[in-house]
């Protein structure tokens, strides 16, 4: 399988460097403006893909190196020198860049699956589905499966089990709106009831990013993690089920914009949408991020035409 890798900032970096420590790529073409580092950054990985029992064969290139990729996987940012913890800062400046290169991709690509990295994810995602034609199984978002994890860590712990038994979804917005659906969430088939506490938890994996971000200036593990979870669903059809961004299709009466839901991946991209039921407060908040991901598309889509 071939992966291309678009941006090799601090997370474009560690997404290439999990790709090769879990063998998730035949070839993984590293694409970026600073050729050289890029170039030096590929024999590294090399070196180190030398120590595995599996064999990932990377090399760096332009864009026209991307050609005939099985999947996409979206890293570019536009360089900030603030630490700013709001995502949709610098919506405008990736968007630019987005849109002179992902027509070319997606023409040099025709088959390929297209994940987006790069934030405000849900608003990349959008305008990803409206620049590339391909259609919305072959287009998404991390979107909130890393916030789920942060979740799922914190009642792991509260609740002295392992993270992975715990069903609990974060879906809607990758933001501040996001929801901490537990009105649907369960460990071992009996459900969990929403009381403070519960909320309290949903509160601090929400805002744990920004504490990050605040000391460190970028995120970079958690994000890897999260984009190998999706690598390894398609590149193994396994049919993982993972809260990721893509296009509403008429829930709760939102449709037309990108935001997360669960959804099954496969070797096909999204293979099914799941549809939780929510109660009238979680509703409530996904309506109200799913109005600020319409703001801020609606805001960008000028730029986008004339930049076309």
């Amino acid at each position: 399988m071939k992966v291309s890798l678009i941006g090799l900032g601090k997370v474009g970096s560690a997404v290439a460097h999990a790709i090769v420590l879990k063998g998730l790529a035949d070839e993984l073409v590293l694409v970026s403006r600073r050729t050289e580092i890029a170039k030096s950054e590929a024999d590294d990985l090399n070196h180190a893909a030398g120590l595995e029992d599996h064999s990932v064969d990377v090399r760096a290139g332009g864009d026209e190196a991307a050609a005939g990729s099985d999947v996409i996987l979206y890293c570019d940012a536009s360089p900030s020198t603030n630490i700013d913890v709001d995502r949709y800062s610098a919506a405008r400046g990736n968007l630019q860049r987005f849109s002179e290169r992902m027509p070319l991709l997606a023409a040099a690509s025709p088959n390929a699956i297209c994940v987006m990295v790069t934030n405000p994810v849900d608003v990349m995602s959008w305008f990803a589905l409206q620049v590339s034609g391909f259609p919305p199984e072959r287009v998404f978002g991390v979107g909130t499966l890393l916030d789920t994890a942060r979740l799922r860590r914190l009642l792991s712990e509260r609740l002295s089990v392992h993270a992975s038994d715990v069903r609990a979804y974060v879906i809607g917005e990758h933001g501040q709106d996001q929801v901490a659906s537990f009105s649907s969430a369960s460990l071992g088939g009996e459900l969990m009831k929403p009381d403070e506490d519960l909320m309290s938890l949903a509160r601090q994996a929400a805002d744990s990013a920004g504490q990050i971000y605040r000391t460190r200036g970028y995120t970079n593990y958690g994000i890897a993690g999260a984009t190998m979870m999706i690598l390894d669903a398609i590149r193994n059809n396994r049919r993982r089920t993972a809260p990721v961004s893509l296009r509403i299709n008429d829930y709760y009466g939102v449709k037309d914009v990108c935001l997360s839901l669960p959804a099954v991946i496969g070797r096909r991209g999204i293979e099914r949408v799941l549809r939780p039921e929510l109660n009238d407060a979680e509703q409530a908040t996904f309506h109200r991020g799913a109005d600020r991901i319409r703001a801020a598309i609606d805001a960008l889509a000028p730029s986008l035409t004339a930049a076309s």
